[in-house]
């Protein structure tokens, strides 16, 4: 039967080998006092296990060495510290404790006390009623004790620090407490690699890198074992958090959405690679395209290829795609040219989807977009003007195709927006060939021959000659310029020499020591396309084309850092509708008799009126006088692939003269609409 503590007073100094059977720490905590008072020796069971053990002993060998430590006092002992250990060991080796125990108290050699949690002791071994009559069980309950069952992580040295945690089986026990333990406990031991048999399931034995990673780091993620073991190998010797670590050798600066994939490509060699993404996974804003990009399976061999292409095609119809598609234009120019051709992958893969969800993704800027842009643009309806949802994102066409700019007359004007437009679609149609033909030029139009004499007189005044910037290029000059705060004083579109070509448009008269080099590539694509030898459609050669004027700009500003004024102008402009309209057959190819010099010019036939196809212009320094097509006929000559000057249509013959300046301006240009101040005008003799 049960005792309470005051009734069992009275039975506690027998000299018997029992076993005190208590309810409650409380009263466990009394009975060791009360047997202590009586001048018994406390015996705990952690006093058996030494530090030199590897392994917990498991009973047998334990109550051997409790055994020689009891005999050795030579007094009566209170045995502590034995539900701590039968919490380390499973259910079978508590069961043979419980057996050596009780062969203990059968034997009655020993003059101990064993002090045991009713939750802990097994009544089975002990039915028979001599046991409790004979007090060789005294079970002494107070009041109820819930069983809380401790939690034990044995863990190796190698991966956390051992302050204030145990490093053997007997510092454990001391932490467990003499009698019910409870809590969470934390074993580090050296050198611990392996399971040993025979202990409790509340006893975690982690060998395995992934769950102390969990258990001790917060690390949730499926890393690889070699980069677990070396994060937390430094992570524990630097005594420093997982994504401390990792964010100090991300370096800080490079955790957000802009800067995080360069530095993730910069460290594609380092054994810590997929940890950092774990880092950045939770150091970024959940919500922005990088989280949409690391939520998929990351590795080095396709992290761009997910950032460039694969995520973005997901989220092309997103609510959010705009934000998406501009935090992936910030991080692919960060990148560099190492996602060019990605940027050309994906562009292919959307090939077919409408403009209004593929235009916010085809802003980083490169070639590819630029080309795929134009290509968009020229399917679309361009008699409106270029589409809004291409403005922010190609500033160069749109100043191409801008109307804002007034040439000095209002025919021309429009001849020329419309040749803008029909460039781009790369088409054509009947009216604008009749145009061509039809319309003169005005002689209104002042020489650019006498601009520039005039210019060429004046100190501190440096030449920008760009080959083959006819007037179409007007407007996109004078956009430029506006865009970038540049200055300019005078901005005109005059006419060239005839007939249109080079040879005939030498600007000889301005002091070598002030031309800048001449910048060639617009001609050269004019005639060979973006790259020579290769068939490049029509929207590369435009996107190349317009490349060449950030490099016609930053000669603008070297120039200007030498001399206080540029005066940009061209030798001659060309025709890319007089080929279409050749490959369309919309124009004739004119009789001659013999070899003409050029498709679209040659030295007139003597004594004969030149026909209504053809100007007549007399070179005086030549002394020869030449017959130089009108519209877009041609000659019987071959040549002409992408685009012909030499002959009389507007785009041939006009080209831009702007003066740069250093000094402030209020007006750069006329606008289209508003009031004209009379030019000078230089009367050109076209007929002889």
């Amino acid at each position: 039967m049960p005792y309470t503590l005051n009734e069992y007073y009275q039975y506690a100094n027998s000299a018997a080998t029992r076993a005190e059977v208590y309810s409650d720490n409380t009263t466990a905590a009394n009975l060791l006092a009360l047997h202590k008072k009586n001048d018994a020796v406390e015996l705990s069971l952690c006093d058996c296990v030494y530090a030199s053990n590897i392994l917990l002993p498991m009973p047998a060998e334990l109550m051997s060495a409790l055994d020689d430590k009891i005999l050795s006092v030579q007094k009566r002992v209170i045995v502590t510290g034995i539900d701590a250990y039968l919490s380390l060991i499973n259910a079978v080796d508590v069961r043979t404790f419980m057996a050596a125990l009780k062969k203990r108290i059968d034997e009655e050699k020993l003059n101990a006390v064993y002090l045991l949690s009713k939750n802990r002791f097994d009544k089975t071994l002990f039915s028979n009623p001599k046991y409790e009559n004979d007090l060789y069980i005294a079970y002494i309950f107070e009041t109820h004790q819930q069983v809380s069952h401790p939690t034990v992580n044995v863990i190796s040295d190698k991966w956390i620090k051992n302050e204030n945690h145990p490093t053997d089986w007997s510092a454990l026990l001391k932490a467990l407490d003499k009698f019910e333990p409870t809590g969470i406990h934390t074993l580090v031991m050296k050198d611990f690699s392996s399971a040993q048999a025979g202990l409790s399931d509340n006893v975690l034995q982690m060998i395995e890198i992934t769950d102390i990673a969990q258990q001790y780091y917060g690390i949730f993620a499926d890393l690889p074992i070699a980069t677990l073991e070396i994060l937390i190998s430094k992570c524990k010797d630097e005594n420093i958090s997982p994504t401390d670590y990792l964010r100090f050798k991300f370096e800080n600066k490079n955790a957000n959405e802009r800067l995080a994939v360069k530095r993730l490509i910069q460290l594609r060699d380092d054994v810590l690679w997929t940890a950092y993404v774990w880092f950045l996974k939770n150091a970024i804003n959940g919500n922005s395209y990088l989280a949409k990009v690391l939520t998929s399976t990351v590795t080095v061999e396709n992290l761009l290829r997910l950032y460039v292409c694969d995520i973005a095609e997901t989220l092309l119809s997103d609510a959010n795609s705009e934000a998406y598609a501009k935090e992936r234009a910030v991080g692919i120019r960060e990148i560099g040219n190492v996602a060019a051709s990605l940027i050309i992958e994906f562009i292919a893969r959307i090939n077919m989807k409408s403009n209004e969800i593929v235009a916010c993704w085809l802003n980083c800027g490169t070639d590819a977009e630029h080309i795929e842009i134009i290509r968009r643009v020229a399917e679309s309806d361009l008699s409106i003007g270029l589409p809004q949802i291409w403005h922010n994102l190609y500033p160069l066409l749109v100043d191409y195709l801008s109307d804002k700019y007034d040439y000095g007359n209002n025919e021309i004007t429009a001849y020329f927006r419309d040749y803008r437009r029909m460039k781009i679609a790369d088409a054509i149609t009947e009216k604008f060939v009749k145009k061509a033909y039809d319309l003169m030029l005005p002689s209104s139009f002042i020489l650019r021959d006498s601009i520039l004499q005039d210019l060429s007189t004046r100190n501190e005044t440096a030449l920008l000659i760009v080959d083959g910037m006819g007037a179409e290029y007007f407007p996109l000059v004078c956009a430029m310029a506006e865009r970038q705060g540049m200055n300019i004083e005078s901005a005109n579109v005059a006419a060239v020499r005839l007939p249109t070509s080079t040879e005939f448009n030498h600007i000889n008269y301005w002091h070598k020591d002030k031309i800048l080099d001449h910048i060639k590539e617009i001609d050269t694509i004019s005639h060979y396309g973006a790259a020579k030898n290769e068939k490049c459609p029509p929207s590369r050669n435009i996107a190349a084309t317009l490349d060449v004027f950030e490099s016609v700009f930053n000669s603008i500003a070297n120039g200007l850092t030498k001399f206080e004024k540029v005066v940009v102008t061209a030798d001659h402009g060309s025709s890319r509708l007089a080929i279409i309209a050749h490959e369309e057959e919309m124009i004739e190819t004119l009789e001659w008799n013999g070899e003409p010099l050029d498709w679209r010019f040659s030295i007139a036939p003597q004594n004969i009126k030149p026909p209504k196809e053809f100007e007549s212009f007399y070179d005086l320094e030549n002394n020869v006088t030449y017959w130089i097509v009108r519209g877009y006929n041609r000659l019987p000559k071959k040549g002409g692939k992408l685009s012909v000057h030499g002959g009389a249509t507007l785009e041939e013959r006009l080209v831009p003269v702007l003066v740069f300046t250093k000094n402030k301006t209020e007006i750069i240009t006329k606008r289209v609409n508003e009031p004209k101040v009379e030019q000078i005008v230089e009367k050109m003799d076209f007929d002889i």
